[in-house]
């Protein structure tokens, strides 16, 4: 598993401490730490061995070592960070690949900076509804949290990643338990076969999707849109 990671952050930490902790992952991680005096971005790499050189600038040199992870997390990483060579690489990574994306925080969703870049298709919501509202009318009737909050959809009380009881009344009771996100990213409806797994609504009234995925070629992606999950 590679992470990209826009700056140090708690919710990056905490989820690389829980990947790390299994011991059927390989995490390596890429964290931005500032400017040089040149003005150029410097990286904080974490690899596994013959594999950090090849990360020292911020993202795989190569598609080969691109392809050699079988997951990629984008954490709080605007989207003109990346060339468009470089996204264009990441989408091939999920379509022929086969590869996991997950792309996460509130920097990687602003200004629709993903909008019209070869891995706008790749994710499984639009970047276009800034009040929220195609969510909601895409729902129907639903019981909805109070701000930032989550609250699960139907299919996230049985999906495997958002199962965290014995049976689904257990896990609707313990997500309902958790404190509010500290905020939550302005992203769209569910594209063609995607699905919303949870959501919130944000302090205007609009509803957002909170963890989304959908199957993309060979691969898979999701997004969390929300801050402060740890």
């Amino acid at each position: 598993v590679l992470m990209l990671e826009g700056a140090p952050g708690f919710e990056h930490s905490f989820v690389k401490r829980a990947w790390a902790a299994d011991p059927g992952l390989d995490v390596d991680s890429v964290t931005r730490k500032g400017k040089n005096a040149e003005g150029q971005d410097t990286f904080f790499v974490q690899a596994g061995t013959g594999r950090a050189a090849g990360l020292s600038g911020g993202f795989p040199a190569t598609r080969e070592l691109l392809y050699g992870y079988d997951a990629v997390a984008i954490a709080n990483v605007e989207a003109d960070f990346f060339t468009r060579a470089q996204l264009a690489m990441i989408a091939d990574f999920v379509a022929e690949r086969g590869g996991g994306l997950l792309v996460l925080g509130g920097h990687s969703f602003a200004q629709r900076g993903l909008a019209g870049t070869p891995l706008e298709e790749v994710l499984p919501v639009e970047l276009n509804d800034r009040k929220g509202g195609l969510v909601r009318a895409s729902l129907g009737s639903i019981d909805l949290p109070p701000h930032n909050k989550i609250t699960l959809t139907a299919d996230g009380e049985t999906h495997p990643i958002m199962r965290i009881g014995a049976n689904a009344d257990e896990t609707r009771k313990l997500w309902s338990a958790l404190p509010a996100l500290a905020a939550s990213a302005m992203i769209g409806a569910p594209r063609p076969g995607a699905t919303i797994l949870a959501l919130t609504t944000a302090p205007g009234g609009g509803v957002f999707p909170v963890v989304a995925v959908q199957p993309y070629g060979h691969g898979r992606s999701m997004i969390f849109g929300g801050e402060a999950s740890w």
